[in-house]
C-alpha cells in the first residue's frame, strides 16, 4: 500500500488539465460519488472540494443559460468553497493549477489562514486529457484545450525548481503520470510535521 501524510492543517490541491483524471482521483480515494451539490465531508473530518459540487448547485438554476455563459460563476463560487473549507481541518480540492492568480489566491488564503499548501499534479498527455475529457462526457473546447496545455507545460517546467514555483509558500509537490497515478492508494493526514510513506519511483517531489 502506498500513500501520503500530511499534517491535518493542509490544503492538499490535486491538479492537471480538464481531462487529466482529478476527479477520479477524489472518488477512489475519498468515495465521493461525483453527484454531490455540496462539500463533501468524510468520516476521518477531511472536506474534500470538487468543481462539480459547484457546478450542481448551480445548474437548477442556471441550466437553461449555456455553461460557457456561467462558466466563471462556477469557477468563483469554487473559489469560495474552498476559501470556506479552510477552518482548521485538512481540505482535498480538484484545482487546474493552470491560472496564475488562482494560484497566488490560495496561497494567500494558506497563509492567512496558517495552513500549508501541498501540490499533487496528474500530469497527462493532450492526447490522455481529451481521452479523458470523452470518457466522462464533458469536452472543453479546442481552444480552451490548447489555453490549458500550453499553460501547464509552462507550470510543470517551472515546478521543477520547487514547490514555490508552483505558488508561492506551497511546501511540496508530487508529480504523476497518469499511470503512477493509479499507485497512490490513499491520502492521509496527521498532527505534526508531512512524511510521505512509501515513495514510488513514479512518483517525482520537485525541490
Amino acid at each position: 500500500m502506498r500513500g501520503m501524510v500530511y499534517p491535518r492543517r493542509s490544503l492538499v490541491l490535486v491538479t492537471g488539465v480538464p481531462g487529466a483524471g482529478k476527479s477520479t482521483l477524489l472518488r477512489r480515494l475519498f468515495g465521493i460519488r461525483g453527484n454531490e451539490e455540496r462539500t463533501v465531508l468524510t468520516a476521518d473530518g477531511v472536506r474534500v472540494i470538487d468543481s462539480l459540487q459547484s457546478r450542481h448547485q448551480l445548474g437548477p438554476l442556471l441550466g437553461r443559460v449555456p455553461y460557457p455563459l456561467w462558466r466563471w460563476v462556477v469557477h468563483v463560487l469554487h473559489l469560495a468553497r474552498m476559501a470556506a473549507a479552510l477552518r482548521g481541518g485538512p481540505v482535498v480540492a480538484h484545482e487546474c493549477g493552470t491560472r496564475g492568480p488562482v494560484r497566488v489566491l490560495l496561497a494567500l488564503l494558506c497563509r492567512l489562514r496558517r495552513y500549508e499548501m501541498h501540490v499533487l499534479m496528474i500530469d497527462a498527455t493532450p492526447q490522455e486529457a481529451r481521452k479523458g475529457q470523452n470518457a466522462r462526457g464533458r469536452r472543453v473546447t479546442e481552444r480552451s484545450h490548447k489555453t490549458h496545455s500550453r499553460r501547464w507545460r509552462r507550470l510543470r517546467a517551472a515546478a521543477r525548481r520547487g514547490p514555490a514555483a508552483f505558488a508561492p509558500g506551497a511546501r511540496s509537490l508530487l508529480a504523476f503520470d497518469r499511470h503512477r497515478v493509479r499507485e497512490l492508494a490513499w491520502i492521509c493526514f496527521v498532527p505534526g510535521v508531512m512524511e510521505a510513506l512509501s515513495p514510488g519511483k513514479g512518483e517525482e517531489r520537485a525541490g
